[in-house]
């Protein structure tokens, strides 16, 4: 790492590439005079800087990356570069903040995001699978997953053996995942710092319990989204815009935002949208006019302005779209694969 020092006069005081490691941060600091503010890039390895910092009674402003780039351009970009131009934009309170969420709930979404990373690795294999069986005309229903053994039973005597050996292996694989989603949904339940939130945010169509949580921990202060429009933006649940001389496009794949909430509020799209007929009922309405996608991204984004308005009024679920939601009389989402099998 790079570590620029600046006094308040904006002089270098001192300078040093060292290895990422607390005694080089303790050297460092100790011959600069208190009190002292530090900035770091937010980048996917701040969290032991964070704990650093807290332990020694420093102050961290964690700078969003994006938006530090769009203000601080330069010709020359090198390491030492951008340290100093962190350093001179922290001292004029210049620095675009990114969100740094509180230490006592970094386990939990450590936990629901490793959770929903496994749901999309599985995914994954379950499209894999699909396919390699479709080369064959097998075809797959939803309901067979529930059941890997019988599944990889059926599938046998319909495949040639190299088709077969593949699959049975992504069938162990999937298997296993699942066991792995299992256990972290058993640690998720033993945390509770979001409790009385989480049961009141289970009202919401499609969402159970470990999704609420998922969507708390993501969300962390829901204050700074002024309004619903920049949450589901935040959600990565609207398209981007690119407007220029009278014409206006959408601008899809955007990837600013929060992944994992993008990934929670659509697994609770089509949760609810399968068992609440108020909800299925919106959803083929916008899928005959523009298809799936953007019927389930429709939903999605409804569902995170509910939350949205659940959060920032302390209230209860009003309903989806005003209307009252009641779940259909067998409800079983999500079709859970046997951890089993």
């Amino acid at each position: 790492m790079v570590n620029v020092a600046i006094n308040g006069n904006g002089k270098v005081v001192r300078e040093a590439k060292l290895p990422t490691a607390t005694r080089s941060l303790e050297d460092f600091f100790n011959d600069l005079e208190a009190p002292v503010q530090t900035v770091v890039e937010c980048t996917s390895s701040w969290y032991w800087l964070s704990d650093w910092c807290r332990d020694n009674d420093i102050e961290l402003t964690l700078a969003h990356s994006k938006m530090v780039k769009a203000i601080s351009y330069a010709k020359v970009k090198t390491d030492k570069v951008d340290a100093k131009t962190l350093a001179e934009l922290l001292k004029a309170d210049l620095i675009p903040e990114a969100y740094q969420i509180k230490h006592d709930r970094r386990e939990l979404r450590e936990l629901t995001r490793g959770r929903l990373r496994l749901i999309q690795w599985r995914g994954k294999l379950q499209s894999t699978l699909w396919n390699q069986a479709i080369k064959y005309n097998v075809q797959i229903s939803g309901s067979q997953w529930r059941e890997l053994e019988k599944l990889g039973q059926w599938l046998q005597p319909q495949l040639p053996p190299a088709a077969n050996l593949q699959i049975q292996l992504m069938l162990e694989q999937i298997s296993q995942l699942q066991k792995h989603i299992h256990r972290l949904e058993e640690e998720i339940e033993q945390q509770v710092p979001f409790e009385e939130a989480a049961e009141r945010l289970m009202a919401v169509p499609g969402l159970g319990k470990v999704g609420a949580w998922t969507i708390l921990a993501e969300i962390g202060d829901i204050t700074r989204f002024p309004s619903a429009r920049q949450f589901t933006s935040y959600c990565r649940l609207v398209p981007g815009a690119k407007d220029s001389g009278g014409s206006h496009r959408h601008k899809s794949g955007n990837k600013d935002g929060n992944r994992y909430l993008r990934a929670a509020f659509r697994q609770a799209a089509v949760s609810a949208y399968t068992h609440y007929k108020v909800v299925k009922k919106f959803y083929r309405k916008i899928k005959r006019r523009s298809g799936r996608p953007v019927a389930r991204a429709v939903v999605a984004k409804e569902l995170a302005k509910g939350v949205w308005h659940m959060l920032t009024k302390n209230e209860e679920y009003k309903g989806f779209k005003g209307q009252p939601v009641r779940a259909a009389s067998q409800t079983c989402w999500p079709q859970p694969i046997s951890p089993n099998a």
